[in-house]
């Protein structure tokens, strides 16, 4: 399709060439950095590339396809810059094959910058798209701009333009003709926006087509087609593979394909293992992922992100990758919009004659898609209009015509489109108008509330609306405009005002009297009425009024407990909180105070659900601690709170993160097994972590466990040809953290870099051959001047040299350059030179440095000469075209001259130099040929008889150079042919002289003498026809004591003067009009002596004034330093020739005389030295006697100033001493709650070596689980979980090593206890094995839990908390072990309670100064209902109880068989074997043959069974008869408190009435099944006896068992007949607690006593209540 696309544009492109003739202009700030995008060309670095030799001009193409810089903006050159991008296969329609960028690198004081984010939009056939408004388009910064436009740039932007519409949005239309018949095209273009102050570019995708949806999925397909093709790349194919992907929500096919390259699936297969966190996916056998059957993606009410994971088989079970995908779902604009107006429907007024425009209403809607952009519509209403953008509906004319009566209702249908929308999205309403006056309307088509029957008068209570949420009363007054209010009231019937509610000031319901369940109705009927003060006009709506039962709610617990996973999915279930039933209708809302939890609502019950994602790693807060969230939940409308407990349980969600560095160094002399580096990965789970490489190194190895990296073979033994080596580690977890979650594997690319063991300088092949180096003037930049080559004796990287230049003239102008080419440095001319104006000699310095740690270099310095070229003509000293001559130059003959006679003097000067400034004359118009001119001189002289000639002749005069190419110029002069006699002043041999002048003339010096024959009245120099008697190097004067000669002398030194110099002097004879004057010119050709000293062209640092050299340290002797260059300005080879020494015998350095080179003359150890520079001096000299005045000898460096240079040397390091600590051990401390990565301390290795040396040191903590060390810092920072490491030492091995040696030293890391943890229970307790109604002796169960901060035995305190008050009567828990008793036989119903563990100072903490903390876990018991001979497993089913594991159950050899149906007797029976009988076949059965049981008439047994029970019931008698008499006598003596015979176990039983009595709903109070069994009463126990049997109820007899109901009404008899004693159903101290009970008495009235007097008058300082029992006891001693 891209093909057919990229054809049908080459026909629309058919006048600009299809390969790219579009050039796209763009402008880079000088501010922009290296990396900064400049462009976009492709989807990917695969899509477009360089052409030429563009990719050396400083930008580079990201993986992403865009063009950056490579290097900082203000280091290019240029200011204006070409790129030539090919594209192949782009993703983008419009973009040419080969498509040209002009960057221009402007001025940052103009803000120009690139968008990193990249706009998208989709244009639907010729629909303008949106791409955003101008407020969000605008950069930073501005905000303040007034002129703000936008244009498009690129490929085919003429057929779109950019439009900001009234509504300030940026849109962006297309040309109705272009791409007519295309379904989908993509098209990248540059949006620029551009202001007075700013220019900002966007890049924008464009999405054009038919089917919006279809082009999307297109480009998500493109995009993933690049990704593969990047992933093409790996050889390696790992097991386990992640990807990331997109898709559009609305994708609704083929979501993606998760082979890299489908048509490779030969016979594999594919699972999907999980989807999160939806299962809503399926794969095909083609690996085809797709959405089940009704599913679909949602990006605004569904999820955003899936895990999906996916297992690949290779054919017939080879090899299985397992693909972890991270889909992405992208926003599509999908949704519809909405209208938000309230209340509903949507009603409003209007008034007679209101003026057209009025605004009657104004819609509002919101639609939850970026770049919606809504409008709003009118559907053909005549009497309404609807603005657009603003949804304001308004009157379209004057509302009084006949059929505008008031109440007239005008229904007006609108709707709201999303004209963003790729597919038109409408949303449709009405909103009618009336004419005139409405009345108010409410928000809410009715309201509710609940009342309570203990109601305060005036109490407030709030209203619910008619979808149950709270809202207080709230109507729409249309009358508001006119000063209208709203008035509410709430009426029983039509008219009658209510007098028990109203509506409060803040809109909620007031009760206003006192009302009881009951006496007034459970529901009232009403309706709120809401009246316009204005008109008058009211509303009513609804009001429904619950009068509930004063029911305070209790929670079932007060303690929920939970253990979920840290992987539990948001909105997910947690637990449910519920209040115990209240027997009736009446359900509560709950509320938490948690923001990571919230409460559904469901009938009564509270669902806890997920809000926010949990995560175990979470850092600690006031919520979060000890992997437990608690929070409290809340029953709304009341005060009652229970606390909540959510404990995380981690999941293996965590990847391993590397720690360490990931580029190692080693030197070639390391030996095998020697440690490489250390990699060091941290799991946040706490997971061990283990190592491997992905693939195999024979060179390398990695431990397992620590992750330390060591080498196989020795250095020596290392490919010569390879410096470094790439490998890749994995690290995995193992998953031991925790029970959930699968392995994660963790890769790191690292390089080991091999350097050599030895440092080696750089050394250039020959340096001194670049001393002749020399480039053309007038060259472009970037000429070649000459390349340059250095080696290095290092191998490797290390080996690696690279080229700086440095060639800054006093202007600090750079004149080369340099680049490195096939490792040598080639220079080239930065600047174009102009020899002529070249003031400065042009000193050079190549420094070649390596790659080596540290990196040494060196130096070579030279001179570059510019040579002439013939780019000047010879240009005339004086005449017509000389600025400042009036005219032509004139000369004068007699007409009888003679043949050679002088007839004018002309000079033309050539700044050239050699050939290219000798200048030859020639006439190139000479009418008559009257006259030559002298080829050397430019004499013209008279060349035939002139006679005949003309008064004046016109001469056109040519000067040529002798260049190659000559150059040249011409004159006109005119001579004047006089008929009479014209006397010359020159002497014919010294005029237009050429004489030699020496380069040593100092000012004032003589320089030529010329006499004439004749007085001359004067002399001047001529400069540009301008006379003065000095010039910038000559002055002219004549002596006073001879005006026949002038003297020509030196106006200044002619030190720095070359070639050749030409002074025009004039010489005047006569006087007044009489004077004449005749010009001469003079060349002088300046000579070359020795007046030049040698320069060192070496670079100086301008701070020290010396030249600086280098040297390593314990290199042998003769190892060269240095090559000094001086340079002799001279051009004669006897003088310039320079030679070099020492100015003083230096024992440390030399230098060879003729090359300059310096070299050591001893080895050098840097540490033993007092400062690692030495100054050496040297003398260049030219080795010829001075032509200076005043010098003696040869020129030395600084004339005058000893000459000598110095040198500094400095002596540089290198790695010749091991690390070494100031310490011999260090400690620090770490609380034992520290967060991962932590900082501990800081640990720096100290070295003798220099600091540039020993910055590599790389830092390792060997194999420790706890620690972890940042390698090239020091910085020691917690790496695992400390807990349970709290008052130890952990010990670290701490190693310093700098590649060659290595130190290291014992840390001693103390972990503090600063953290208490929680105890932690295993999780909550389901009791199922307990049968309801039966007595354990034993423990049920115990609950255990384990507290993490102290070894065995932990002291941990256990108690039981409970809702449910029947708990603390019926269970037991053992505070020690956590073991629970039963304290009373169980109904068959649930029992839940929790159970709170605290852990204790005694619990193993040596220091307790931290604060006891506590844990909780919830029991839940579920009595099974087994009759008494079963019991319940597990899973709560009966079985029998297996009495027959006792084998004494049947004797004689008899056989147990279990029996525990409902009605066995025993639950088991005994087979007997032959001769045994009875049920424990203990019975002998003896056969005989007495005629006892065979004859019939024989009845001796049944005498003998007659009298065996006549005796057995006088037994019987006598024995009841005994205990008559006893009973009897023992009743006489007996007092109130008395109960010394086993019928009688009397005690109180403490109830929990109120004051006024139980009540009827006090069930608990009179739960008798605690009092059936009397306890045996003790003897000899003495009570104080009664004052009267009158003054207190007869006790003196209790209930024999079996006959409660007697007992029970002889104390109503007494309570009634005895005045003194209270009312029955309030007396507290109940006597009698039952038989059987295992804790027994706990009475006070049981107690013994010593039988003496006792003073009880201290009870009556205790308070009223206890003051009658003072007495009582009292007065029972006195009745003693």
């Amino acid at each position: 399709m891209a093909a057919i696309m990229r054809l049908a544009l080459c026909v629309l492109m058919v006048f600009s060439d299809c390969v790219g003739s579009n050039i796209i202009e763009l402008s880079v700030s000088k501010a922009a950095k290296k990396g900064d995008m400049v462009a976009k060309c492709g989807c990917s670095d695969l899509d477009c590339s360089f052409s030429g030799a563009f990719d050396s001009q400083g930008f580079d193409i990201s993986k992403s396809g865009n063009i950056i810089l490579a290097k900082d903006a203000v280091s290019f050159e240029q200011e204006t810059l070409p790129v030539l991008v090919k594209t192949k296969d782009s993703c983008y329609t419009n973009m040419a094959a080969e498509q040209k960028f002009i960057i221009h690198i402007v001025d940052s004081s103009n803000s120009v910058s690139m968008s990193s984010p990249i706009l998208h939009s989709s244009m639907l056939n010729d629909f303008p798209t949106l791409v955003g408004t101008v407020e969000s388009l605008t950069p930073p910064g501005g905000e303040t701009d007034q002129y703000k436009s936008f244009h498009l740039l690129g490929p085919l932007s003429e057929h779109f333009k950019v439009k900001i519409n009234s509504a300030n949005e940026v849109e962006i239309l297309k040309e109705p003709s272009f791409l007519k018949s295309e379904t989908f095209s993509t098209f990248l273009f540059i949006l620029v926006f551009k202001s007075e102050r700013q220019t900002y570019y966007y890049n924008a995708e464009l999405f054009i087509g038919s089917d919006i949806e279809d082009s999307e999925d297109r480009y998500i397909s493109v995009q993933e087609s690049h990704d593969v093709m990047k992933r093409q790349i790996s050889t390696v194919v790992p097991r386990n593979v992640a990807k990331n992907i997109s898709v559009y929500e609305n994708n609704t096919g083929v979501l993606f394909n998760i082979l890299d390259n489908p048509s490779q699936n030969n016979g594999m297969s594919f699972e999907i293992l999980e989807a999160l966190p939806e299962d809503i996916f399926q794969i095909d056998a083609d690996g085809n992922v797709t959405l089940k059957d009704g599913a679909r993606l949602d990006y605004d009410k569904g999820h955003r992100v899936y895990t999906i994971r996916i297992e690949v088989k290779s054919e017939l079970g080879g090899q299985v990758t397992r693909y972890t995908v991270h889909l992405k779902v992208l926003d599509s604009n999908d949704e519809f919009p909405v209208f938000v107006n309230e209340p509903r429907p949507f009603l409003s007024t209007v008034r007679s004659n209101a003026p057209l425009r009025t605004t009657v209403y104004i819609l509002s809607a919101s639609d939850p898609d970026p770049g919606s952009s809504l409008r709003f519509y009118n559907n053909g209403s005549l009497d309404f209009d609807v603005d657009e953008k603003t949804g304001k509906i308004m009157t379209a004319r004057i509302f009084n015509g006949v059929n505008d009566t008031d109440g007239t209702d005008y229904v007006i249908t609108v709707y709201v489109s999303d004209i963003a929308a790729p597919v038109l999205q409408t949303t449709e309403a009405t909103v009618t108008v009336r004419m005139g006056r409405r009345g108010p309307q409410f928000f809410s088509s009715s309201y509710s509330a609940n009342v309570r029957d203990d109601n305060e008068i005036n109490q407030i209570f709030l209203l619910l609306d008619s979808n149950g949420d709270n809202s207080p009363v709230q109507s729409l007054n249309f009358q508001a405009d006119s000063g209208g209010t709203t008035t509410y009231s709430v009426y029983s019937s039509t008219s009658t005002t209510s007098n028990k509610f109203d509506i409060s000031p803040d809109g909620n319901l007031r009760v206003l009297s006192k009302l009881l369940l009951g006496v007034d109705p459970p529901q009232y009927s009403l309706y709120i009425q809401a009246q316009d003060s204005f008109s008058g006009l009211s509303t009513n709506v609804d009001l429904t009024v619950h009068l509930l039962k004063n029911y305070k709610p209790m929670f079932t617990l007060p303690v929920y407990t939970q253990t979920v996973l840290e992987s539990l999915k948001v909105n997910d279930s947690v637990l449910t909180v519920e209040t115990i039933g209240n027997n009736g209708t009446q359900n509560f809302n709950y509320s938490v105070d948690s923001s990571v939890f919230w409460v559904e609502n469901s009938n009564g019950k509270g669902i806890i659900r997920v809000r926010s994602q949990l995560d175990y790693e979470a850092a600690s807060d006031a919520y979060y601690q000890d992997h437990s969230y608690t929070f409290h939940v809340t029953v709304d409308g009341y005060n009652i709170t229970s606390l909540v407990v959510v404990y995380i349980q981690n999941v293996n969600d965590e990847a391993p993160t590397f720690t360490s560095s990931s580029e190692s160094t080693i030197q070639d002399t390391i030996d095998s097994g020697r440690t490489v580096m250390n990699v060091k990965a941290i799991d946040k789970d706490g997971d061990k972590v283990t190592y491997r490489f992905l693939g195999s190194s024979s060179i390398f190895s990695i431990d397992q466990t620590s992750g330390k990296i060591t080498i196989s073979i020795p250095g020596s033994q290392l490919p010569v040809n390879q410096d470094s080596y790439e490998l890749i580690v994995a690290a995995q977890d193992d998953g031991s953290c925790c029970e959930h979650g699968t392995a994660h594997t963790t890769t790191q690319p690292i390089k080991i870099n091999i350097v050599d063991s030895k440092n080696f300088k750089p050394q250039f092949v020959d340096c001194r051959s670049y001393y002749n180096a020399s480039i053309l003037e007038e060259e472009p930049r970037g000429t070649v001047v000459l390349t340059v080559s250095a080696t290095d004796r290092n191998k490797g990287e290390n080996g690696v040299v690279d080229y700086t230049i440095l060639s800054f003239r006093d202007d600090l102008r750079q004149d080369f350059t340099i680049e490195k080419i096939n490792g040598s440095g080639v220079i080239k001319s930065n600047v174009k030179f102009d020899r002529e104006t070249l003031k400065d000699i042009l000193k050079v310095t190549v420094i070649a440095t390596d790659h080596g740690q540290p990196p040494l270099s060196s130096e070579c310095s030279f001179i570059v000469d510019v040579i002439d070229i013939n780019d000047n003509a010879p240009v005339f000293l004086s005449g017509e075209n000389v600025q400042g001559c009036q005219g032509r130059d004139e000369g004068r003959v007699s007409r009888d001259s003679s043949i050679s006679d002088v007839a004018l003097n002309i000079r033309a000067f050539d700044i050239d130099s050699g050939e290219n400034a000798e200048v030859v004359y020639s006439l190139v118009d000479n009418p008559g040929n009257y006259f030559n001119i002298m080829t050397k001189t430019g004499m013209i002289i008279v060349n035939q008889n002139l006679s005949d000639a003309p008064e004046r002749v016109s001469l056109q005069v040519l000067a040529s150079d002798k260049g190659e190419i000559p150059q040249n110029s011409t004159t006109f002069v005119d001579i004047v042919v006089s008929n009479s006699s014209v006397t010359k002043i020159w002497p014919s041999g010294k005029n237009n002289p050429d004489q030699i002048i020496d380069d040593n003339t100092r000012t004032d010096a003589l320089i030529n003498t010329v006499s004439f024959g004749t007085t001359i009245t004067g002399a001047r120099l001529i400069v540009k026809c301008q006379s003065s008697e000095m010039t910038d190097k000559f002055k002219i004067s004549v002596p006073a004591s001879d005006n026949r000669k002038f003297e020509l002398h030196a106006a200044g030194d002619f030190d720095d003067e070359k070639d050749t110099k030409v002074v025009q002097i004039r010489v005047y004879t006569g006087q007044g009009n009489d004077q004449k004057y005749e010009d001469s010119y003079f060349l002088f050709q300046i000579n070359d002596t020795n007046n030049k000293a040698p320069i060192f062209v070496n670079r100086e640092n301008p701070s020290i004034g010396k030249i600086e050299f280098s040297v390593q340290e314990e290199q042998a002797v003769g190892e060269e330093v240095g090559i000094l260059l001086a340079h002799d300005g001279d051009s004669n080879p006897l003088f310039n020739k320079v030679s070099y020494r020492t100015r003083f015998n230096d024992t440390n350095f030399k230098v060879d005389e003729s090359s300059g080179v310096v070299s050591t003359l001893i080895e050098f150890d840097r540490e033993n030295l007092t400062t690692d520079t030495v100054d050496l001096q040297v003398i260049a000299e030219d080795g010829y006697p001075s032509s200076i005045p005043g010098q003696t000898g040869p020129n030395t460096v600084n004339n005058g100033l000893k000459g000598s240079k110095v040198v500094q040397i400095t002596i540089e390091d290198i790695n010749d001493n091991p690390p070494y600590f100031a310490n011999s051990f260090y400690f620090f401390t770490v609380p034992e709650n520290a967060p991962v990565y932590q900082h501990v301390g800081t640990i720096k290795a100290l070295d003798k070596d220099d600091e540039k040396t020993s910055k590599y040191t790389k830092y390792s903590v060997g194999e420790s689980r706890y620690f972890g060390v940042n390698e090239n810092t020091g910085d020691i920072f917690v790496a695992g979980i400390l807990f349970g490491q709290a008052n130890t030492n952990i010990t670290v091995m701490f190693t310093a090593d700098d590649g060659k040696y290595s130190a290291s030293v014992n840390v001693y890391i103390g972990v503090q206890k600063t953290y208490n943890r929680r105890p932690e229970f295993s999780g909550n307790y389901d009791i199922k094995s307990i049968v309801a109604n039966r007595n354990y002796n034993e423990s049920l169960f115990q609950v255990k839990a384990n507290d993490p901060d102290c070894g065995n035995p932990c002291h941990l305190t256990y108690d039981i908390i409970w809702g449910d008050p029947v708990i603390p009567r019926v269970f037991r828990i053992d505070q020690s072990t956590g073991e629970v008793f039963l304290l009373a036989p169980l109904e068959s119903r649930p029992y839940v309670f929790s159970v709170k563990v605290t852990d204790s100072s005694s619990g193993g903490r040596k220091k307790r100064s931290l604060a006891a903390k506590d844990a909780y876990t919830t029991v839940t018991i579920n009595p099974a209902a087994c009759n008494a001979h079963q019991e319940a497993n597990a899973a709560a089913t009966c079985e029998c109880i297996d009495y027959c594991k006792d084998t004494a159950l049947c004797h004689n050899g008899g056989t147990c068989q279990l029996n525990c149906t409902d009605g066995s007797e025993r639950g088991y029976s005994c087979q007997c074997p032959s001769g045994y009988s009875d049920w424990d076949c203990s019975e002998v059965v003896v056969v005989t043959s007495s005629s006892i049981t065979n004859n019939e008439d024989d009845n001796t047994w049944l005498i003998v069974l007659l009298v065996c029970l006549a005796a057995l019931i006088a037994v019987v008698i006598l024995i009841v008869a005994f205990l008559v008499m006893r009973r009897k006598r023992m009743d006489k003596d007996k007092s109130m408190f008395a109960y010394d015979n086993d019928d009688y176990d009397i005690r109180e039983d403490v109830m929990d009435y109120d004051e006024d009595g139980a009540g009827e709903d006090d069930y608990a109070g009179y739960d008798i099944s605690v009092i059936r069994k009397p306890v045996n009463a003790r003897e000899g126990t003495i009570i104080p006896k009664s004052r009267t049997t009158s003054d207190k109820p007869n006790t003196s007899s209790g209930p024999s068992t079996g006959h409660l109901g007697d007992f029970i009404n002889e104390r109503l008899g007494d309570a009634e007949g005895e005045s003194g004693a209270p009312p029955y159903d309030t007396l507290h101290e109940f006597m009698y607690e039952g038989e059987g009970s295992l804790a027994g008495s706990l009475s006070s009235i049981n107690t013994s006593s010593s039988g003496g007097s006792q003073d009880y008058e201290y009870l009556q300082e205790w308070g009223p209540k206890f003051a009658k029992l003072a007495d009582m006891y009292n007065t029972y001693e006195d009745s003693d």
